[in-house]
């Protein structure tokens, strides 16, 4: 069949998505994966059997332009800004869709579709309206909370979290990333729990190269520490970096990724002349990241309830660490602190300081015996925690599609006890 799953990912395509996307075209299906609305230029192409549609958005458009030519009203005037401010809200209004929201359905009613699958509330609204007319099923995929991102305004929470309640009950099949997300969502929403399927990485044998090593001249007893994965405030990444003064010698830091926050880290190593405890690999592609990973001894998770998506967090980093046989510590975070518990592969410790990270580091690598302990717990984890498990339960959802469906709206809502 054609599935047509939509992302507003334009910078990076999230890893969750390919390998779905990947799992749908092994079992003979074709899909077509519309990526990104915001991209530097349209393009067009074909990887690993996905074919990928990417767009430009021009913000600066307005619906409005062709009335405003009509009326003769001069660009930019008093009065064509106060037109299209009041033809804007009147449209959204009684159309309930953006003009963002009207061309990502445009877009979506290009391409055949036998199911839709939409990933994250900005594609949700269209996807709705593009199930509604060509009436295919819809499968909703939310990889976090979107509403309750601490960068957003107490305003657009508020809207953002009215509207994905209203029109995730449209959606014949949700799915989401962790448990916790989806009692939250079952609770907040009034809907069905959704179904969880992990974050997880691909299964493959541990790398024994040293690319970090090689990197930064280490030594192969050199203890290495390993953060990777976006950069950003609010992840504790700073305290991190600071905590690296305290570590033991011949322990370092290596960060692995890139974000808006990387150019304050180094700032910060600058400042503090930590230049031989703290390295910098720079991005790597998913594809590319499991030999880097290998070559920690510990990898970290230093984020701290800042909203709800941290503190439920389940990051992309937890199964990468599993697959790479790398033991994590973390904060005393829910699902974090269920998985070190059940697998014996990760520690929950007060990150909250630089001293007290620096502490738990110390701790964990100077008792040989813990160590032992915590890497057959990550084997054991990447028994169980890898995508042939979690892609299992992605065919599972698209095999129900095949029975009679019946939408969210229908159902009985999930008790929130």
């Amino acid at each position: 069949m054609n599935v047509l799953m939509v992302t507003a990912d334009h910078l990076m395509i999230d890893r969750r998505i390919v390998q779905e996307a990947g799992t749908l075209v092994e079992q003979g299906h074709q899909v077509t994966l519309l990526a990104g609305f915001e991209c530097p230029k349209r393009e067009s192409y074909v990887m690993d059997g996905i074919r990928i549609e990417r767009f430009e958005y021009d913000w600066g458009h307005s619906p409005f332009a062709p009335i405003a030519r009509k009326l003769r009203l001069r660009p930019s005037s008093r009065l064509e800004r106060f037109l299209a401010r009041a033809w804007r809200w009147l449209s959204s209004r009684l159309l309930d869709m953006s003009s963002f929201d009207d061309f990502v359905l445009q877009r979506l009613m290009e391409y055949p579709v036998d199911v839709l699958h939409v990933h994250d509330f900005p594609m949700l609204r269209a996807g709705v309206e593009l199930a509604r007319v060509r009436k295919v099923p819809l499968v909703y995929d939310a990889h976090e909370l979107y509403y309750a991102q601490v960068q957003l305004s107490e305003a657009t929470q508020r809207r953002y979290k009215r509207a994905e309640k209203r029109w995730i009950r449209h959606a014949d099949h949700t799915i989401t990333v962790n448990p916790y997300i989806a009692r939250l969502m079952a609770e907040r929403y009034e809907v069905p729990a959704p179904t969880v399927i992990f974050n997880a990485a691909p299964s493959q044998p541990k790398s024994t190269a040293r690319p970090l090593r090689e990197r930064f001249g280490l030594s192969p007893g050199a203890r290495i520490v390993l953060y990777q994965g976006w950069i950003s405030d609010n992840r504790g990444i700073d305290r991190l970096v600071l905590a690296a003064r305290d570590f033991r010698e011949g322990t370092v830091l290596v960060i692995v990724g890139y974000g808006a926050y990387l150019d304050t880290l180094r700032q910060l190593v600058e400042a503090h002349g930590l230049a031989l405890r703290v390295h910098f690999y720079g991005g790597v592609d998913s594809d590319q990241l499991h030999p880097v990973t290998c070559d920690a001894d510990l990898g970290v998770i230093p984020y701290f309830g800042v909203d709800d998506n941290n503190y439920y967090c389940s990051p992309n980093k937890l199964f990468e660490f599993a697959i790479a046989e790398l033991p994590f510590l973390s904060n005393d975070l829910p699902f974090l602190r269920d998985i070190g518990q059940r697998y014996g592969n990760g520690v929950s410790a007060d990150l909250g300081s630089p001293g007290s990270i620096a502490e738990a580091v110390n701790r964990i690598l100077g008792d040989p015996d813990a160590m032992a302990r915590l890497r057959a717990g990550a084997l054991a984890a990447k028994r169980e925690l890898n995508w042939e498990v979690e892609g299992r339960k992605l065919l599972a959802v698209y095999e129900s599609l095949d029975r009679p469906v019946q939408s969210q709206a229908a159902q009985q809502p999930a008790s929130a006890g």
